[in-house]
């Protein structure tokens, strides 16, 4: 195995990890990286609508032997482009942390709990721009000496859930998902589903960005800050 996985050892953490989640019978539920399965036998507790996606092979295979109630995908969790569940939790590494969140923008889903490096929306784009989607809320810091072998940060466990969003914030991230676009058609696009303005209308009120021509995917830091101080002017 070569995937830098970091296994959770401490029990008591995994019990409390699961607990946050608040998990009803009939819920469906889906663990991202269930690595050797250290939440996964409290979850098979909580409900029997259980979901695993594991990347690894050898790892899927040991979950199979253990977990026979649950239904275990072999495949990296950045191949889906929506997680619909009720539920979702995972141990994730950064590595794929912004691919999460950005398929979690298009799933609907009442809850998720994350284990995700201490360092996690302290900078950066997501930053900026996750907050404004959704409510992140730090349930507790995580020690090194709980994984094993040792990671080279801290961690922490956040609980996310999908906020009531202004239509500001609805602009951005329809502007957000529109990756492909230029940075103009996707303005134009969301003026036209959020304000239920016409192209022409919508076209009219498009800011005059120098980078309009970028694709959305492009863009920096720098670049949405000014484009977000642009719509919460209108």
């Amino acid at each position: 195995m070569n995937l830098d996985q970091h296994f959770m050892i401490d029990e008591d953490l995994c019990k409390r990890i699961v607990s946050y989640l608040n998990i009803k019978s009939n819920e469906a539920v889906l663990e991202i990286g269930p690595g050797k399965g250290a939440l996964t036998k409290y979850l098979t507790k909580k409900t029997k609508k259980l979901v695993l996606v594991e990347i690894s092979f050898e790892l899927t295979s040991e979950l199979m032997n253990k977990f026979k109630e649950a239904r275990i995908i072999n495949e990296s969790i950045t191949k889906f482009k929506e997680l619909n569940f009720d539920k979702i939790i995972g141990n994730l590494p950064y590595s794929v942390t912004e691919s999460i969140m950005n398929i979690l923008l298009a799933s609907k889903f009442e809850l998720a709990v994350f284990t995700v490096p201490n360092n996690f929306l302290k900078k950066g784009l997501l930053t900026l721009l996750m907050p404004k989607f959704f409510d992140i809320e730090i349930l507790e810091e995580i020690k090194k000496t709980s994984f094993d072998p040792q990671p080279k940060v801290n961690s922490k466990v956040i609980r996310i859930k999908h906020k009531e969003m202004n239509e500001e914030e609805k602009i951005i991230k329809e502007i957000y998902l529109q990756s492909d676009k230029k940075l103009e058609n996707a303005f134009r696009e969301s003026y036209c589903k959020i304000l239920k303005l016409t192209k022409k209308e919508a076209k009219a009120r498009v800011s005059k960005l120098d980078f309009s021509d970028k694709k959305v995917y492009t863009l920096n830091l720098e670049e949405w800050k000014e484009i977000i101080k642009g719509i919460e002017q209108i």
